[in-house]
């Protein structure tokens, strides 16, 4: 194959790749996305059954019997709070991102009952108004 070939190869490669990407310009200037509750709800049970297995509190005569167990559990205890009756404009994922990031970054040491003692987490703070 010869230069010119290899060349408008890959510039056609090229340029069909960032057409189909959005500009940074228009993402940044978006709303942030809203998701529904379900979604945001299993990923605060993911996040938190991580958390809870990197400190220990999952296996046999733990505070969860397994992921399984911790991930029902988590998601059951915050299943009504991010409702679409209780956030029916939606979650926030700039916070619940937060909320996520806070959930990881909890110290083993911080007893952590509730998800509401985590700030980011409150349902006032994910769910947009």
């Amino acid at each position: 194959m010869n230069i010119a070939i290899k060349l408008g190869l890959g510039v056609a490669l090229l340029s069909a790749f960032a057409c189909s990407k959005q500009r940074p310009a228009e993402s940044a200037m978006a709303e942030p996305a809203v998701s529904e509750g379900a979604s945001a709800t299993d990923s605060i049970a993911e996040a938190r059954c991580a958390r809870e297995s990197r400190c220990d509190n999952v296996g046999a005569d733990k505070a969860f019997s397994s992921m399984e167990d911790c991930i029902t559990r988590i998601r059951e205890d915050w299943r009504e709070e991010l409702s679409t009756r209780e956030c029916p404009g939606g979650i926030n994922e700039t916070q619940l991102n937060e909320c996520l990031a806070a959930v990881r970054a909890e110290e083993c040491s911080s007893p952590f009952d509730t998800l509401e003692r985590v700030a980011a987490c409150t349902a006032g703070q994910i769910c947009v108004n």
